[in-house]
């Protein structure tokens, strides 16, 4: 009796879960404001900033320690060039030893930011002026390096820490295709109201990981995620008030007031597969600040409740894939589309149409960059970090696929241009199509595309177990 008693206790330990002890995490947070008038990337003339509406940050959060490390930043910019995530990666390989696969570069999408070097290339109609084109370069040339720094002290600081995470939901997301029935209305009180497809897919999910002090349980840092366009400022000036100045729009928002609430904390903002969608309030400060008090209100009701213990090894792995493009269109097309006032993309268009006349369209590359970079985390999520502007398809197909616990966080090492699903493409739209020619692919992506993409997912996480 006393050896089926022992037996029955036993059984009792194996089947309990994992508890994850302490894990070495830091965290930090750096200064990213320009330091004069840019040009923005939501005024797509040569007019530069004039005001800063809210100063702009890089945030870091460097989890466990030596090959087991990984290092995330995310910053208040428009999107992440391929060619400053692996120059800032580089740079922490060679004083860190950490391979590619463990620095993730994340950007919030805030509109009402700098543009950056090698992103966006035809999005203002053709070269700026030279003198600010020079600003760009500096600028971007200066954020790599604040970006490596905020990573290096995020590392320096780490100390034996709990790790938890939780999923929570707030609802301000909607899918912006607009279809048959939808329409764009105009609440005095609440901003500029978007109601586009009510019945359209989205994702309210808001993941959360924290970092609390092992021996005091003091919060140090709050990383959140969620699928929505960062544009609760955008608007008409006659209804937002808002003119061009830099920002960080809900986003930005967001991590300050989680900061404000939680002094001694880092709130870190990444933005989820949220291409096709945008909030349903957008216009203003005002607007922007109720999203951002939504986030923190709801990070602060799970911090009252359970969480789940993150815990090593971090399991890591990067999977490239080339996206095709449809054939290039006959230029008279182009041209057609180019002198077509109706359209937003008509500016970009034209740039594009400028640089054919300089090249041999065999030149032009068929196919768009792709990757997926994944962080599986011994006890807790799996983080599957995700190139471009990934549209909601595919968030809820990875979940759908590989559990709740799969945590997809967008705008992630490269910004190419929009991901989108086939059924976008057999639908068009902005996404699908005139994005395109902001991004310098003049046409969109191949129909097999969104197969590509979750093999890339598919490939990296099994490649983590």
């Amino acid at each position: 009796m006393k050896f089926l008693h022992t037996i029955i206790i036993l059984l009792c330990f194996y089947s309990a879960p994992a508890i994850a002890g302490p894990m070495p995490a830091g965290s930090a947070r750096i200064d990213i404001t320009p330091r004069g008038p840019v040009q923005l990337i939501n005024v797509k003339t040569p007019e530069e900033s004039q005001k800063v509406g809210q100063r702009l940050y890089a945030r870091a959060l460097a989890l466990g320690e030596g090959k087991d490390a990984v290092v995330l930043v995310s910053f208040d910019g428009i999107g992440v060039p391929g060619s400053l995530a692996d120059k800032v990666a580089g740079r922490l390989r060679e004083s860190h030893g950490l391979p590619r696969s463990r620095v993730s570069i994340c950007a919030t999408h805030t509109h009402w930011a700098p543009h950056l070097t090698d992103l966006l290339p035809t999005i203002y109609g053709g070269p700026l002026p030279e003198a600010q084109q020079k600003r760009i370069d500096a600028y971007t040339d200066w954020l790599a390096k604040q970006l490596e720094e905020v990573a290096r002290q995020a590392m320096k600081l780490r100390q034996p820490s709990q790790v938890a995470w939780a999923s929570g939901r707030v609802t301000f997301a909607a899918n912006r295709r607009l279809e048959s029935g939808g329409q764009l209305l105009r609440d005095a009180e609440k901003g500029l109201m978007v109601t586009w497809n009510p019945k359209g897919p989205v994702d309210h999910a808001l993941p959360v990981m924290t970092v609390s002090d092992a021996q005091s349980g003091e919060l140090r840092a709050v990383h959140f995620t969620y699928a929505c366009h960062n544009v609760a400022l955008t608007g008409s000036t006659a209804i937002s008030g808002f003119t061009n100045s830099v920002h960080g729009d809900w986003a930005g928002l967001a991590q300050e007031e989680i900061e404000r609430r939680h002094p001694g904390s880092v709130a870190i903002c990444t933005i989820g597969c949220g291409g096709d969608q945008r909030p349903d309030f957008c216009g203003g400060v005002a607007v922007a600040k109720k999203h951002a008090d939504d986030i923190a209100d709801e990070v602060d009701r799970l911090l009252a409740g359970d969480w789940q213990e993150v815990g090593g090894p971090i399991k890591t792995r990067i999977d490239h894939r080339q996206l095709s493009l449809e054939k290039l269109q006959p230029k008279a097309e182009l041209q057609n589309f180019a002198a077509d006032q109706r359209r937003s993309a008509t500016i970009a268009a034209r740039a594009f149409l400028a640089q054919l006349r300089l090249r041999d369209p065999a030149t032009i590359p068929d196919s768009e960059p792709f990757m997926s970079q994944v962080w599986r985390f011994g006890e807790g999520p799996t983080l599957v970090f995700l190139s471009g502007e990934v549209c909601v398809d595919f968030q809820l197909r990875i979940k759908e696929e590989f559990g709740h616990t799969t945590w997809p966080v967008a705008y992630a090492n490269a910004t190419p241009g929009y991901i989108v699903s086939r059924r976008m493409l057999d639908g068009g739209g902005y996404e699908a199509g005139n994005s395109q020619f902001y991004y310098g692919w003049l046409r969109p992506l191949k129909p097999e595309a969104e197969n590509l993409v979750m093999q890339s997912v598919r490939t990296a996480i099994t490649q983590t177990k």
